[in-house]
């Protein structure tokens, strides 16, 4: 966090010298079992917007794309109509799957001089939003009712308000600062300049309006009106770059997802420049792992040396070669090829930290893998995904599954907003150079992999996660726990969890390990971060798992951001 103003300082204090208990997070796992459908997200508004949509006749699409309006209204923080996002989708009676990728873009013009340090909390850091197109695309394409409907239960939400809770107040804190910079912004999300306390109500009636808008209008009332207009001003006037053309020109992009054998199951997750390649090429690398070592991270040192290095490996492929397809070719059949794999795999150490500490991790050579012969290495360029995000987890009577990830970057986005509505922070995004760098109408590289996995063609689970570089960390765990080691779901989503990076030379571990664990990854060369038991940053997971024998719905909320499960 930035260094606070004194009165923001002042205000925290205040307040949590009269709700000390504000500050503490209180865990629960929601679960829940049905037989007709299923919905998980992070607030209970938007599984109940979700059920009310398939109760009306909707499929699992419609109820999705519901719950994903009612959670920009419920978490403002974390996603809403001036981000962007990800949808992976299955079919069932066509038994193909789509991914949607709604994504935020660059302007055709490019502030070569953007600094995600200096620029995060300003207009010049907003990029093209997507959500409003993605949501509207997916239910005109795939859903069955009107997108007014749909959209309804957010209207209805906006406008008669919702009640805050620990999450909201606690984002709001970690951001205040930053809020009271904006008046417009302070104007929605504070009560006189003050946060909305936990059990307050908080009506958004200018964002009802905007909704309403887009539910007559389709999202050609964002990106070709009026309201363009007024958005492109205050952007401008902030020293952004995007322009009217930009709002126009925006598309949703339909591509098929990227998938994985995963030992009998098929993993199914997003596409480029979404991360979905990089926890396939976990799981890739993971199959290869047996012996002793190999079983439940908290139980074993050695599993989480291993893990740390394989998440390390693609994770350096990640930053070499992935990036928004339309301006790089990128080596997919390479990066998932079973030799590629084994090739990176063995680069391992069996005890010793190959970190910053002693060795620096690079990326591999997927070419050969591809069929070229000419190797075009890229260098490892970081970026800044804030960990601030959503996931809505679907499935419906029929057996339709959605995955949808959506993110306004970090909290609050830029801190700009327009009656309510928030834009993104995502030029932080792009990196300085190599294949993720900023270009004129490019989309930056994101961590956002939901996922869907298969066996003999029938459904096993739909689940995501937010969390921004830990999501595919703990997405790759929790699917290793799930099919490897055999745990529950509950077990799963609500084990420890730790994270790496590429570019780090840490490993940000959850304070549920044993010392002896703890003690012996010291002693291979890692340098650990303990955490919160349950940390809000390694995710906040909703999975809906199918048991093979009653073919009921399992849904399970991570308890690390306080979701809801609940089906019919």
């Amino acid at each position: 966090m930035k260094k606070l103003s004194i009165l923001a300082l002042t205000l925290i204090f205040v307040l949590l010298l009269r709700f000390p208990l504000l500050a503490l997070q209180l865990n629960s796992t929601s679960i829940d079992t049905a037989q007709n459908a299923m919905v998980v997200a992070a607030r209970a508004e938007a599984v109940e917007a979700g059920l009310q949509i398939l109760d009306s006749g909707g499929n699992a699409i419609d109820a999705a794309v519901a719950a994903a309006f009612v959670i920009g209204i419920v978490e403002p923080y974390a996603s809403g109509l001036g981000g962007g996002g990800g949808m992976l989708i299955y079919h069932q009676d066509q038994h193909i799957f789509d991914y949607l990728d709604y994504y935020v873009q660059a302007p055709a013009q490019v502030d070569t001089n953007f600094s995600s340090d200096r620029d995060r909390e300003t207009a010049r850091s907003i990029c093209v939003p997507g959500t409003p197109a993605g949501l509207a695309s997916a239910v005109e394409k795939y859903g069955q009712l009107p997108l007014k409907k749909v959209m309804q239960p957010a209207i209805d939400i906006a406008r008669k308000g919702f009640v805050v809770n620990e999450v909201f107040f606690n984002a709001v804190i970690e951001k205040l600062e930053m809020i009271l910079k904006y008046p417009e912004t302070s104007a929605s999300y504070l009560n006189e300049s003050l946060p909305y306390m936990v059990g307050d109500t908080l009506k958004l009636p200018q964002l009802a309006l905007i909704l309403e808008g887009m539910a007559n209008q389709g999202d050609a009332f964002f990106y070709r009106g009026d309201f363009t207009s007024r958005m492109v001003n205050i952007i401008r006037q902030g020293g952004g770059l995007l322009t009217e053309t930009d709002f126009k020109n925006y598309q949703p992009l339909y591509s098929s997802p990227v998938m994985t054998e995963f030992k009998e199951f098929q993993v199914y997750s997003a596409a480029p420049p979404q991360s979905g390649i990089t926890l396939l090429q976990v799981l890739n690398m993971a199959k290869l792992m047996e012996g002793d070592s190999w079983q439940p991270f908290e139980k074993s040192a050695g599993a989480v040396h291993w893990m740390c290095e394989i998440i390390k490996r693609a994770d350096a492929d990640r930053y070499a070669y992935l990036a928004d397809p339309r301006f790089t070719k990128i080596p997919i059949q390479g990066l998932l090829d079973e030799n590629y794999a084994r090739q990176r795999f063995s680069e391992i150490q069996s005890d010793q930290s190959q970190s910053l500490q002693n060795a620096k991790i690079t990326a591999g050579d997927p070419w050969p893998f591809q069929g070229n012969q000419k190797s075009p290495l890229q260098s490892l360029q970081k970026d800044s995904e804030g960990p601030h995000t959503t996931q809505i987890s679907v499935i419906d009577a029929q057996g339709n599954m959605v995955s949808l990830t959506q993110t306004l970057g970090f909290f609050f986005g830029s801190g700009v907003s327009i009656d309510g509505l928030l834009f993104n922070s995502g030029m932080t995004n792009f990196s300085r150079k190599g294949v993720n760098k900023l270009e004129p109408s490019k989309r930056p590289r994101s961590t956002i992999c939901p996922a869907l996995i298969m066996k003999d063609g029938k459904p096993v689970a739909v689940l995501g996660t937010p969390g921004g570089g830990t999501i595919f960390n703990t997405m790759a765990q929790v699917v290793i726990r799930l099919l490897d080691f055999k745990q529950t779901p509950v077990e799963a989503v609500e084990a420890p969890r730790f994270s790496t990076r590429a570019t780090s030379g840490k490993v940000t571990i959850e304070k549920r390990y044993d010392a002896e664990i703890l003690e012996d990854l010291t002693s291979w060369g890692y340098a650990l971060q303990l955490t919160a038991p349950y940390d809000v940053y390694m995710g906040g997971v909703q999975l809906i798992m199918v048991d093979p024998q009653s073919h009921f719905y399992i849904g399970i909320s991570d308890s690390r951001r306080q979701g809801v499960a609940k089906g019919h």
